[in-house]
């Protein structure tokens, strides 16, 4: 549902968060989606109706410009530009080096830039497609009546995404002391993990975090109390590995996603 290609996607996670959240035994008032990027775990929550109210919180002001413009009142003009642009190298490369200050003209940009970036990557550096799908280069994940679509279907569920009972979902850039993928995937990237696992700690709902293998990020879920597992995953690239994924149950005793 999302527009995005987001690096380091989490569509893989997503039926594994919506069984977690079946088995919570309870219907939470507030899904909390911190380190939203694409946002497809919170707008599965929304678009299956599995909490009253759902929060994308995200740093990035590119990314955060599509979600404000979907959702608050900008989103059949974003969709109209989807539909209306045609995609050549001078027409892209003209877009993205434009001045448009309008929040519309921010968004697009960030959404044409990811859709035409390698792997949907917008950190400065990262290159253009070249021969993408079947040869289509830029063109080949550039699909506007789709993308249009999408922008009207997630404005449609707009009421819900915008307390007790309150669960989150934190799916940070995987960096620690300084490294590790993030580095290059994400212009925000700076998170102090410590930091992370103190504000996990005094949170008094269910959790879900995931992050990379790390030794660190182990230590510090140990003696903040939450449990580590590991969820086997894809990279962009079609490769299988395990990941961590660390659960804090809060006052309810569900058990973690597998």
């Amino acid at each position: 549902m999302s527009p995005f290609r987001y690096p380091g996607g989490k569509s893989g996670l997503r039926s594994k968060i919506i069984r977690w959240l079946g088995d919570l035994g309870f219907r939470p008032q507030h899904f909390l989606e911190s380190f939203a990027g694409g946002a497809s775990v919170g707008l599965a929550v929304a678009e299956l109706d599995l909490a009253d109210h759902v929060t994308l919180v995200e740093i990035d002001p590119d990314v955060a410009a599509i979600w404000k413009v979907i959702l608050n009142g900008s989103a059949n003009a974003l969709a109209d530009r989807v539909r209306k642009f045609v995609l050549t190298d001078v027409s892209a490369r003209k877009t993205l080096n434009s001045s448009g200050h309008d929040l519309v003209s921010r968004a697009f940009r960030c959404l044409l830039l990811n859709r035409i970036s390698r792997g949907g990557i917008i950190a400065p550096g990262a290159g253009w497609l070249k021969l993408g799908e079947d040869g289509k280069g830029i063109h080949s994940r550039w699909y506007p009546e789709t993308l249009a679509k999408r922008i009207e279907s997630i404005h449609a569920l707009r009421k819900k995404l915008t307390t007790p009972h309150t669960v989150a979902f934190v799916d940070p850039p995987y960096v620690v002391n300084g490294r590790g993928a993030g580095l290059r995937l994400y212009r925000h990237h700076d998170i102090d993990c410590g930091e992370l696992f103190k504000i996990a700690r005094s949170f008094s709902g269910p959790m879900i975090i995931t992050y990379h293998r790390s030794d660190v990020v182990q230590r510090e879920a140990a003696a903040t109390g939450i449990e580590c597992h590991t969820v086997n995953m894809h990279t962009a690239h079609t490769v299988s590995k395990r990941q961590l994924i660390l659960y804090k149950s809060g006052l309810n005793g569900a058990k973690p996603p597998t």
